[in-house]
């Protein structure tokens, strides 16, 4: 199960991203992530639900409790390696739409990105 250590290596980011924040910005310090906003690569075979109950467990104690964890899945460039047709895939069909052809050639897809992190001081939130 590769959630477990994504939900991980996501935690890690965002309270890293908050200590130096707040290293950086003893006045104003952050005392907890309120929501963090990620992009799935749509090659990434990540269980949305399991990735999410990892990271609410891992997070129990830290400044990232009860953060809202929200997981979009980032479309997919493609091209078609017999038309030639440029297009991108939202879901794991992978052929053609223009000539039907299975032959496709793409990059990446198998990332987790943090998108945006959303923290909340005492009085405010911040993004």
């Amino acid at each position: 199960m590769h959630e477990a250590s994504l939900a991980q290596g996501l935690l890690n980011t965002a309270t890293k991203a908050v200590a130096d924040y707040n290293a950086a910005h003893p006045q104003t310090p952050v005392t907890r992530i309120a929501h963090l906003r990620c992009e799935l690569g749509l090659l990434s075979c990540v269980e949305p639900k399991t990735l999410t109950a990892c990271f609410e467990l891992m997070a129990e104690g830290t400044v990232a409790e009860e953060a809202q964890l929200t997981l979009n899945v980032a479309p997919l460039a493609c091209r078609c390696t017999k038309c030639g047709y440029a297009f991108t895939l939202t879901q794991r069909h992978f052929v053609c739409p223009q000539c039907g052809d299975e032959n496709i050639h793409f990059n990446g897809g198998h990332g987790l990105t943090l998108m945006a992190l959303h923290v909340a001081s005492e009085d405010t939130e911040h993004e």
